[in-house]
């Protein structure tokens, strides 16, 4: 049988697919092991370091969380997301809107914090509607630290946020997107996996910690 020119693209294409999903996946677990190694070792400074549900739909990651931190915090919750490697389809969408592997953080207090500070990358919209939002304490102008957008809660100490400031201070190119605030989860963090794991997971956790001293 004979196959003509649409049927063997069609092939091609399917081919490189499979081919992509084979090395995309394999990658990924090798990721993934690593980091999660890399994520352990940071939490353990809060304490005894469980495994949480699995990830809904097809994200390819996985979550860690602290139960009983020490204080000053109460619990800590990690999420690691990794790019869709073994989709190429939708890793060149994931590409395109200049994401990668990313670490999601979610930190409870035992005590509500005494100021509200939101930090971004310039064009975030959350950020933005933080901003406007008239129900929640009003912000300061945004101010700008090594490429990042800072707004911090007119009126109260700056504790909060010079403890903000150091740790951008030592992890610059590494946050995408930090905020303090009342309601609980206190803490939402939202950081570039690649290079943070290029630092010591104990430092930063370490780092982030302090925050809430």
């Amino acid at each position: 049988m004979q196959l003509n020119t649409g049927q063997w693209v069609v092939i091609g294409v399917a081919a490189v697919l499979i081919f992509g999903y084979i090395l995309g996946y394999f990658y990924n677990r090798r990721r993934a092991e690593a980091i999660f190694t890399w994520l352990r070792l940071g939490l353990s400074t809060y304490g005894e370091v469980s495994i949480g549900d699995k990830l809904p739909g097809m994200a390819t990651g996985g979550r860690l969380e602290v139960n009983r931190a020490a204080a000053p915090l109460k619990r800590v919750e990690a999420v690691y997301l990794l790019a869709p490697r073994d989709n190429p389809l939708f890793l060149v969408f994931h590409m395109l809107q200049r994401r990668g592997d990313e670490l999601i953080v979610w930190v409870t207090y035992l005590a509500r914090p005494e100021q509200s500070v939101e930090v971004a990358r310039p064009g975030d919209r959350q950020f933005g509607g933080r901003l406007k939002d008239k129900e929640k304490p009003a912000l300061t102008t945004p101010q700008s630290i090594h490429g990042l957008q800072m707004a911090v809660e007119k009126g109260a100490g700056a504790q909060v946020a010079e403890r903000v400031k150091a740790l951008i201070d030592q992890y610059p190119s590494t946050i995408i997107r930090l905020s303090i605030r009342p309601e609980k989860p206190h803490l939402f963090l939202r950081a570039n996996l690649r290079l943070m794991q290029a630092n010591h997971p104990e430092d930063f956790f370490s780092a982030l910690g302090k925050i809430a001293s």
